[in-house]
């Protein structure tokens, strides 16, 4: 390699010395939104923590065993969320979260009385809006987002597995993609439920497939 060869000028923005990272988040999009979520998360430097895959197969290590229990609780914390296809790889997972804000809002007595409350609070003021001063963008009033459960999710991962092991760690982002229709959610659903058959092929690949 020649070294004396000239660099490619790297135009990102810096942010105390350091190249940022474009975000893959769809910037004009509510990430509280209804829709299906396809979401893939890694673990700190892609090691491999959760398991090893033998013959297809993904045999699961306890840490793994943590990783897969623990999204299949998401639904009891987050009452708007439902969980679908999912799969546990040594450095990663993937998984489809369908969220749902209006049975949320049916289902969580907390929301119901915080409505009634605005309710009352809006026809003393009589000017029509919600959430005080702040109207809409009350923090109050805000919904159980992505973010929100992801967040959930790797920091309840993180304190169970610290029980047995230290060491782990997530890498700090995650990647996530809309599901845009029914053809795209079975097709994804295909690529999660395929991913060990694939894993000897696919391992130097990004964990997650260009849609």
């Amino acid at each position: 390699m020649n070294n004396d060869a000239p660099q490619q000028k790297n135009n990102k923005p810096k942010y105390k010395d350091k190249y940022r990272i474009d975000s893959t988040r769809l910037p004009a999009w509510n990430y509280a939104t209804d829709a299906a979520y396809f979401v893939t998360i890694c673990t700190d430097r892609k090691k491999y923590f959760f398991g090893e895959v033998v013959q297809s197969e993904m045999q699961r290590s306890p840490i793994g065993e943590i990783a897969h229990k623990l999204w299949y609780e998401i639904p009891n914390y987050f009452s708007n969320c439902q969980t679908d296809a999912f799969c546990v790889m040594p450095n990663h997972i993937h998984g489809i979260l369908i969220i749902n804000q209006t049975q949320e809002d049916a289902m969580n007595p907390r929301i119901q009385e915080e409505d009634a409350m605005n309710r009352v609070s809006t026809s003393q003021r009589g000017d029509g809006r919600r959430g005080g001063v702040t109207g809409l963008f009350n923090p109050m009033l805000s919904k159980n987002s992505l973010s929100k459960i992801v967040r959930w999710y790797k920091g309840r991962c993180k304190f169970e597995i610290n029980q047995i092991y230290q060491g782990f760690g997530w890498q700090k982002r995650f990647h996530e993609n809309i599901i845009r229709d029914q053809f795209a959610l079975d097709r994804i659903r295909q690529y999660i439920i395929n991913n060990p058959i694939n894993w000897e092929r696919d391992r130097e690949q990004p964990p997650h497939p260009p849609l």
